[in-house]
């Protein structure tokens, strides 16, 4: 993935990322209120919330690395219960590419076993 020159870039690109997964839809959480969230499901279970520059997401195997990364930087990664974890993220490639691996197990901790892979 090339490097998104914005966080706005950062956010069509996870976007357009999760929407690559089998049988996932869009849609709003809490639209018209501050906390508007563009919401990705996979068979009407969310996996990923997107805001303008923060993500979250569910996680499971790589919760240990988020709760490293909300030691390190407690103002930009937060680990909530279960595994849920908002981060604010910026636009650089090593952050994209540890965001599209959550993407991906988030999903696949929401989908059905026989959709765990990602389309061409």
């Amino acid at each position: 993935m090339k490097k998104p020159r914005s966080t706005t870039d950062a956010t069509q690109s996870l976007r357009d990322a999760a929407l690559r997964y089998p049988e996932t839809s869009e849609g709003i959480a809490c639209e018209g209120t501050a906390l508007e969230r563009r919401t990705i499901k996979v068979r009407n279970k969310a996996f990923l919330f997107l805001g303008a520059n923060d993500a979250m997401l569910k996680l499971s195997e790589s919760v240990a690395e988020a709760t490293d990364l909300a030691t390190k930087e407690p103002g930009r990664c937060k680990v909530g219960a279960h595994g849920w974890v908002t981060v604010t993220f910026q636009a650089d490639n090593a952050e994209m590419e540890r965001l599209l691996r959550w993407i991906d197990e988030s999903y696949r901790l929401f989908a059905p076993k026989s959709k765990k892979r990602c389309k061409k």
